[in-house]
């Protein structure tokens, strides 16, 4: 059997779910990025934007301009850290986490479509792989791993 390309297949799905998560985020006003922030956040509240970027695989400024919108709307909320003074801590507020509620069928209809034909077994499986996946991905971005470049031809004088 022929090996194939994680990284394509990896693209070709994100692709294929681009349009769903974007139609479903533009039904609430939101970006896909913003959503992402959702979701980071019922999940782990109380963290930097500087974690929610590196939890969502963006640069800070990125993050930043993606938070911002989300304050002023009233979706999150920034708490000083009570163990450190100069770091702000991001939580969802009531309307943001009603915002998350309102999301989550049309997200659990995407992922239905992506399991589709997948038995119970097959579906655990998967999604544990897909978490070590990321968590190794996770492991590259905190030890600042580059990504591996191809080796050079030799020079040939």
């Amino acid at each position: 059997m022929e090996r194939s390309s994680f990284t394509y297949v990896i693209k070709q799905l994100e692709l294929a779910l681009r349009p769903h998560f974007d139609g479903l985020c533009a039904a609430v006003g939101m970006t896909p990025a913003q959503l992402t922030a959702l979701t980071v956040l019922q999940r782990r509240p109380g963290i930097t934007s500087s974690d929610l970027a590196r939890r969502s695989f963006v640069r800070a400024q990125t993050m930043a301009a993606t938070v911002e919108p989300m304050l002023e709307a009233g979706l999150l909320r920034r708490e000083k850290d009570p163990t450190h003074a100069r770091r702000m801590l991001l939580y969802l507020t009531d309307k943001g986490a009603e915002v998350a509620a309102t999301l989550a069928p049309g997200v659990d209809q995407i992922e239905e479509i992506i399991v589709r034909g997948f038995t119970d077994e097959e579906r655990d499986e998967f999604a544990r792989l897909l978490r070590r996946a990321r968590n190794s991905m996770h492991e590259a971005v905190a030890q600042r791993a580059s990504p591996p470049t191809p080796p050079l031809p030799p020079v040939v004088e």
